[in-house]
């Protein structure tokens, strides 16, 4: 007789499991990180446009129409409740923030772009034009913990592990990271 014995068997199905058990959870942070490569990528084209419209009317746009970009997102679905503007495709949601500037708030202008969906929802990438608690002009890592989609894993499981950064501070409604 020819043949595999039962032990054979259990040995390929025993290989083969632990194969997977290291193989998906490195696939899956290879696909968020890609995912989250392309957030980013929005998140600079916005933050380029916010830039050039500052320099020609000496302000911050509110809203994406005042904006020379194309953003074919369409969807209304806010990742933060106070932007003044949201864009968003059922994944990602894009949002500009500004307040009046005669309030306390520490943040007076800013984008933010946070995941609506999967895994990591409630994570995304900030943009801060004037005003952050960590200084203007740049852009980290976000978990959101209240005031919209919240982060429900562990804190530094998406900013950490899978994007890389370093825990800045907690302003309250959401975890910063710098970027690597």
């Amino acid at each position: 007789m020819k043949g595999f014995t039962l032990i054979e068997l259990l040995v390929v199905v025993l290989i083969i499991g632990i194969l997977s058990a290291v193989a998906v959870p490195q696939y899956q942070k290879a696909v968020e990180k890609s995912r989250a490569a392309q957030a980013f990528a929005v998140l600079k084209s916005v933050a380029e446009a916010q830039q050039s419209y500052y320099m020609a009317n000496g302000t911050y746009a509110k809203f994406f129409d005042e904006l020379d970009i194309d953003l074919p997102w369409s969807g209304t679905e806010k990742w933060y409740n106070h932007g003044s503007d949201t864009r968003s495709n059922g994944e990602w949601s894009v949002q500009l923030y500004r307040v009046n500037e005669n309030t306390n708030y520490p943040i007076t202008s800013g984008i933010y772009i946070g995941r609506l969906s999967g895994r990591y929802k409630g994570g995304g990438f900030g943009y801060f034009f004037e005003g952050s608690t960590y200084g203007s002009q740049r852009m980290v890592c976000v978990e959101r913990t209240n005031l919209g989609v919240v982060f429900t894993r562990p804190a530094g499981d998406y900013c950490e592990r899978v994007v890389g950064g370093k825990l800045l501070g907690n302003t309250g409604w959401v975890r910063e990271y710098t970027l690597p």
